[in-house]
């Protein structure tokens, strides 16, 4: 089985496969392999499951800052604790975050929690993700999401509510970086 059948049935000889118009897709001369593959439906992966992905992520994530970054700051001395009025700490928590997420998704398609649930994110034009729309996924929005407006911190966090509605279960972040979260068939 090709990756094609994972991406979203919106392309013309895909389109025709969903309408299961055989006789024009055999008369574009398209393999059998192919053929079978309409039966096959791509799996959005829903609000839920990718909750509990990003939980089990966020314990990963965690662990990863306790290790390195908290033992590391135990020996520090106070004045190297924090730039200005920053503290150095969170700048490398955020670092943290957004490389893990980053790397995890340009490489695998998927994080540890995803791994483990069975998702991953894949591209709406089925080509691997490149790093514009990492970036924008796993940086420029999720960082929108825990900004802080008029002192109320997390205003735009109710925005990955989008997943539990838009039909094709996309967030935010997914639309901004045309990606899908699927579940994955392997």
């Amino acid at each position: 089985m090709s990756d094609h059948a994972y991406f979203p049935l919106a392309r013309s000889r895909r389109a025709r496969l969903k309408s299961k118009d055989t006789e024009s897709l055999k008369d574009d001369g398209l393999s059998s392999e192919i053929l079978e593959e309409k039966s096959e439906e791509v799996v959005y992966a829903g609000f839920w499951v990718r909750l509990w992905a990003f939980l089990l992520d966020l314990i990963v994530v965690f662990s990863i800052q306790s290790i390195f970054i908290n033992s590391w700051f135990l020996f520090l001395p106070d004045g190297f604790q924090s730039i200005g009025i920053f503290a150095t700490q969170t700048f490398l928590y955020a670092g943290t975050f957004f490389v893990y997420f980053a790397l995890m998704t340009k490489f695998y398609g998927k994080t540890v929690g995803k791994m483990v649930l069975g998702i991953k994110v894949v591209s709406s034009e089925g080509e691997s993700l490149n790093w514009k729309q990492i970036l924008f996924r796993e940086g420029i929005v999720r960082l929108m999401y825990h900004v802080v407006i008029f002192g109320i911190p997390y205003l735009f966090l109710w925005l990955y509510l989008f997943v539990a509605f838009v039909p094709a279960k996309k967030g935010l972040h997914d639309l901004v970086a045309d990606t899908y979260v699927i579940h994955d068939k392997k």
